[in-house]
């Protein structure tokens, strides 16, 4: 699994700067079925589900319908005085994501809604044909990246970060080029490394955000999960303050990650309750941190302007933290590098 993740992860620029193209095209033809309509639904499982909470901060931040996130358990026969009901949809536009484009849950929910007058939209990163998306759309977004190698998607991923901000309304043509140029001088530094040092023994490990980079925190703790069998949380800023951080101690480390110039006043107030609970953290944006105190790692990483695309940067660089911590496994339990 390893050397496949590897793989993938690394693809992301090529993948980039070949697909940005037909992912602005296909937008353009598909935002006319925004117009008009009062919602954009977003309907998603893992990592699908951090996309829609990233195209949430768009839609709301840079205009256009409402967005919702819909559970999917909301289309269950089992959800009670909800199922059975038909409320009607119309006014709505559902963007149902399914990178396999066979996620029966995304499928039903993507039923649900089209019977109830919405008109859905399947984003996929999955050429094939048949899935049971396809059937419950009415048509698709194809982000075409291929077969992910691994079981943990990482490049399916980036891609949808960077589609949905094309079905926003938003130009990729600079922002394209900036990440992908961004992304080779991350794979290529040792911006990883110095942050799999840091993370390498914690109990737990705690990653926090605000604005869209919170699809990024919620993601890097799915990918530490799933790769590394780490003990892994993703939190936005208020959230971590209101509870959550009473759990954290000195032995667990925390990452904020930062897609703004500089700290924005709500990781500021995390960094300040982590410093006097003596909790260690890193701070991972185009923002160096304070220096001070041995509590605080700073790794600054190329960023391109755009706060949007600032979110995928972050997410690959916690990609390549979750893969350095299954590799450093691997190696204590003998697996060396005979994982594939």
């Amino acid at each position: 699994m390893i050397t496949a993740m590897s793989r993938d992860i690394h693809s992301q620029p090529t993948l980039l700067e070949q697909r940005w193209q037909s992912w602005q095209q296909q937008a353009r033809l598909l935002t006319a079925r925004l117009a008009g309509r009062r919602s954009v639904v977003l309907v998603g499982r893992g990592s699908s589900a951090h996309a829609c909470m990233f195209g949430s901060y768009l839609f709301a931040a840079y205009g256009g319908p409402h967005p919702i996130e819909l559970r999917s358990w909301v289309s269950s026969d089992a959800t009670i005085g909800v199922a059975n009901e038909k409320p009607s949809w119309d006014d709505a536009v559902a963007l149902a994501y399914s990178a396999s484009r066979d996620s029966t849950e995304v499928a039903t929910a993507a039923r649900w809604l089209r019977d109830r007058g919405a008109y859905v939209i399947g984003v996929t990163t999955n050429s094939g044909e048949d899935g049971q998306l396809e059937r419950a759309a009415h048509e698709l977004f194809r982000l075409d990246v291929g077969e992910e190698e691994a079981p943990v998607a990482t490049k399916a991923f980036a891609a949808q970060l960077f589609g949905t901000a094309a079905l926003c309304g938003l130009s990729l043509a600079g922002g394209a080029g900036e990440s992908v140029a961004a992304m080779k001088a991350i794979l290529k530094a040792d911006f990883a490394e110095q942050l799999v040092d840091f993370l390498d023994g914690a109990r737990q490990i705690v990653w926090v955000a605000r604005g869209p980079a919170v699809a990024a925190a919620l993601d890097a703790a799915l990918k530490v999960q799933q790769a590394a069998g780490r003990l892994s949380a993703g939190y936005s800023s208020p959230e971590l303050l209101h509870g959550p951080i009473h759990a954290v101690g000195p032995e667990d480390r925390v990452v904020l990650l930062s897609d703004c110039d500089e700290v924005v006043d709500s990781l500021a107030a995390v960094a300040v309750s982590l410093v006097v609970r003596r909790i260690p953290f890193a701070v991972v944006g185009p923002a160096a941190a304070k220096e001070g105190g041995k509590l605080e790692v700073s790794i600054r990483v190329p960023m391109p302007p755009q706060r949007w695309a600032r979110t995928p940067i972050l997410a690959l660089v916690s990609q390549l933290a979750a893969l350095g911590l299954a590799q450093r496994r691997d190696a204590s339990l003998g697996y060396g590098s005979k994982s594939a």
